[in-house]
């Protein structure tokens, strides 16, 4: 009777890891592990956020030529309207899909919900491109902000990461969402360079192949698929 009373004090002693084990956590948490983990996931959230935004925002600047090549019968003193719904449709989407983006996050995880965005993003940027008519146009567009989960999910992840410490959210919440800004900025500035590249470019052969409609969404298409590989 007393040993085995022996034997179960001692099982309720004995370490649930062996020191091993032990070693390696210790290793796997000390600060310059912690550092390094911070900064990465700095890094992967920050370029996926301006990759996004810069999906958003780019189509602005060439709105206008690409309703004018897909309506012919549209002319300069019309072609806002039509310019400004290819520019909202984006918008629409999200608005139907934001609160089911919110629930996949939390049914499949955060991770999941920015990799299905990276590449149906990726999917429907080079669908949008290649539209032969002005209403598949809106209905890609419409499809590229119906799949974007980007948002809550990378601020959900940030609160996360950092918990318990306010500090290092504050300022990773002000990097990943200031890189929001920079994608507004640099994206119409490349876009309307990319943008009507048979009249910008007469001379260049780049510019008059097959796929100079496409050339800017291809862009977005890279974009996201190198965020997408830069999760896995």
């Amino acid at each position: 009777m007393v040993q085995s009373i022996e034997r179960a004090q001692e099982r309720e002693t004995t370490p649930l890891l062996s020191k091993q084990q032990n070693d390696f956590e210790k290793e796997t948490t000390t600060p310059i592990t912690k550092n390094r983990r911070w900064l990465m996931s700095t890094l992967a959230l920050c370029s996926a956020m301006m990759a996004q935004s810069y999906l958003i925002i780019s189509v602005f600047p060439y709105s206008g030529f690409l309703a004018m090549h897909l309506l012919p019968q549209l002319d300069s003193e019309n072609v806002g309207s039509y310019a400004g719904y290819i520019a909202s449709c984006f918008m629409v989407g999200r608005t139907f899909s934001s609160f089911e983006w919110g629930k996949a996050t939390d049914r499949y995880g955060r991770k999941f919900a920015i990799q299905a965005t990276l590449f149906l993003s990726a999917i429907f940027s080079i669908a949008f491109g290649l539209a032969p008519s002005f209403k598949l146009a809106l209905l890609f567009r419409f499809l590229l902000g119906l799949s974007n989960g980007m948002i809550g999910s990378v601020k959900t992840i940030i609160s996360e990461i950092n918990r318990e410490n306010e500090t290092e959210e504050t300022k990773m919440m002000a990097l990943v969402l200031g890189m929001w800004g920079y994608g507004f900025l640099l994206g119409p500035a490349i876009s309307g360079y990319l943008s009507e590249p048979v009249k910008q470019y007469p001379n260049s052969s780049l510019a008059q192949g097959p796929l100079r409609q496409v050339r800017d969404c291809i862009l977005h298409s890279i974009n996201q698929i190198l965020e997408f590989g830069r999760l896995i």
